[in-house]
């Protein structure tokens, strides 16, 4: 098989347990990333500026929108609530890409003094329970014993069909992509390829691994062919707040499903791979989460 891309990234399972009933935002990718960014800023600075705030100032000034090597995918969405009683687990999942894999014991360490910090407006206390590794299953974190050794990278995983003249997409978290300052409605099958492209060439540009430009340019020229067939999406209203500006964020995206065809073989590698890393903004609160179906 021709890899066109290669991107290492280190996956983490993490159980939180709660100290206290808790009532949590139906969404709690915010919340999540929210407590993670305070615990490492208090614990170890320089992860948390590598993770949280890479290049951000040289990027802003350019008016571009920094790729982040991690990304937090959260429950799914309970509404109109997601409540937890007390000892009961919240399990969730943290992508680290590339480089990033060299702050797991930093992202631990934060993890182990975020009963500190609570999740939710009200600070509700949870406890570290575990960490393992989700590629491997191995125990990166148990009863206060952290194993190194469990701490491996895994590529993300991509994959051929021949013959594939039709494909199914599923937006499983709001996806939010935006064109002239609005959120874009209708996703066409050049505008998902273009979002797929870029995000893994971004990704690799800045944090180890490699892209074929050549293929992804070809790929875009190609997608033009290919027709939206069904349509069935809207718009999903959230918002967040957010603790920087002390105030409320819109954070709507498109849920539903797209039917594209056409000659779809050559996608299909960068669209498998999408299911693992998102595409859309707001990636690292674990928006833009697709599965996808091949005809």
């Amino acid at each position: 098989m021709r890899k066109h891309f290669e991107i290492s990234y280190c996956p983490l399972t993490i159980s939180l347990i709660a100290l206290q009933r808790a009532e949590l935002p139906p969404y709690l990718g915010s919340t999540l990333r929210g407590a993670l960014g305070q615990a490492l800023l208090q614990t170890d600075k320089e992860a948390c500026t590598f993770l949280y705030r890479n290049g951000e100032k040289k990027d802003r000034d350019m008016g571009n929108v920094v790729v982040k090597p991690y990304m937090i995918i959260p429950p799914e969405i309970q509404t109109p609530q997601t409540v937890f009683g007390q000892g009961e687990k919240l399990d969730f999942e943290l992508l680290l890409f590339g480089n990033a894999e060299e702050y797991v014991s930093a992202v631990v360490s934060a993890l182990e003094q975020l009963y500190r910090f609570g999740l939710g407006v009200r600070r509700y206390k949870f406890d570290l329970s575990e960490i393992i590794n989700s590629q491997t299953r191995r125990i990166i974190w148990r009863k206060g014993q952290y194993f190194k050794e469990a701490v491996t990278g895994a590529d993300i995983q991509r994959y051929e069909l021949q013959n594939v003249t039709g494909m199914v997409i599923k937006i499983c978290t709001p996806l939010r992509i935006r064109h002239g300052g609005r959120l874009v409605k209708q996703i066409s099958f050049q505008t998902l390829i273009r979002n797929i492209t870029n995000r893994i060439m971004a990704l690799t540009e800045r944090y180890g691994g490699w892209t074929d430009q050549e293929e992804a340019g070809r790929l875009l020229a190609l997608a033009e062919k290919v027709r939206t067939v069904h349509e069935e999406i809207k718009v999903e209203r959230m918002e967040r707040y957010s603790n920087r500006t002390n105030a409320k964020m819109d954070f709507s995206g498109l849920i539903g499903t797209i039917e594209y065809e056409g000659d779809l073989t050559p996608f299909v590698p960068w669209v498998y791979a999408a299911q693992r890393l998102h595409i859309g903004r707001n990636t690292t609160f674990g928006m833009g989460k697709i599965q996808v179906y091949f005809i």
